[in-house]
């Protein structure tokens, strides 16, 4: 074995070993549809982004993960990207609709990776055109909310086919654009429930075996109260208001729960549900749900389509 084939032998060796390292190094499993393993996204910013990310997956079945990692374990971007995209089968196992937007703040880069189906939808030239025109802008300045924010918002925008990245443009803040009408009246449909729902829990705790109150005006009042904290910060809305008036009701049910309820059982009082409709930073939402429980994407597979960059 002459000194060429040792020198190759060695470095088959050392990359056989660092492999399983780098490998082992990634994260097992997404924490939902946006990980943000570097820490580098505020709370409100990554409620946002799973409220749209839900809406895309219902709406076209297409998966988007957000996922930003502390280091790039020694690989390239590229190369990371597409290990992680096949590790954790983004998007439909058949349709392959899915995009990895993958941000790593120590070696200051980033990628979006698109698997095969979407590939005639966001092009490599498209993606570069997001990164370059609305992600690093913004990444230069110190502000990752609004580059992954405004960066997804473009992706759904090409998948939906509701507009490309160059015709929206960068947008200046990530508060819903929604005037303050539509605001308040959402949050005075979510204060009905609140309403009712803090004053039955009141009158429940101030008196035996109302075990029945209890649990519904618990669940009729808090999980409104939930949901309206949500939306809340996806809208810029005061959060304090409605907790505020659900400790107001529940103090009071607690005092004066009792005579109203008896009043309202005996005349046969019923209440109605209904829906709301609302947009969030460019996309349209037909209510909320509650919730999704996150289990996973769904196999989907990358060819190592998309787009990277640096800043």
């Amino acid at each position: 074995m002459n000194w060429a084939q040792r020198i190759v032998l060695l470095f088959s060796f050392i990359w056989l070993a660092a492999a399983p390292c780098a490998w082992a190094a990634m994260p097992a499993a997404p924490e939902d549809r946006v990980s943000d393993f570097a820490g580098i996204l505020s709370e409100k910013t990554k409620v946002q982004l799973n409220i749209l990310l839900v809406h895309i997956e219902k709406s076209t079945s297409a998966e988007i993960a957000v996922v930003t990692v502390s280091s790039l374990e020694g690989m390239s971007v590229e190369e990371y990207a597409v290990t992680l995209f096949k590790s954790w089968g983004i998007g439909k196992k058949g349709k392959d609709n899915g995009v990895l937007f993958l941000v790593a703040p120590k070696e200051r880069k980033v990628r979006i990776e698109v698997g095969y189906g979407l590939e005639p939808v966001i092009t490599d030239g498209q993606a570069g055109s997001i990164i370059r025109e609305i992600v690093l802008p913004a990444f230069k300045k110190g502000d990752y909310d609004q580059g992954i924010l405004q960066g997804c918002i473009q992706l759904m925008a090409l998948i939906t086919g509701k507009g490309t990245a160059p015709e929206l443009g960068p947008a200046s803040h990530t508060e819903s654009e929604e005037p303050w009408t539509v605001k308040v009246g959402i949050m005075l449909f979510f204060s009905l429930f609140i309403t009712l729902g803090f004053l039955a829990l009141g009158s429940a705790l101030s008196q035996k075996g109302q075990g029945f109150f209890l649990i519904w005006g618990a669940g009729f009042g808090g999980i409104p109260l939930a949901m309206s904290i949500i939306f809340a910060l996806v809208m810029g809305f005061p959060v304090y208001i409605l907790p505020a008036l659900a400790a107001f009701m529940l103090i009071i049910g607690m005092r004066y729960g009792k005579k109203f309820f008896s009043s309202a059982l005996v005349s046969g009082a019923s209440l109605s549900v209904g829906g709301r409709a609302y947009s969030s930073g460019g996309s349209s939402f037909g209510g909320f749900s509650g919730g999704s429980s996150f289990g996973g994407f769904s196999g989907g597979s990358s060819g190592g389509g998309g787009a990277s960059g640096s800043w």
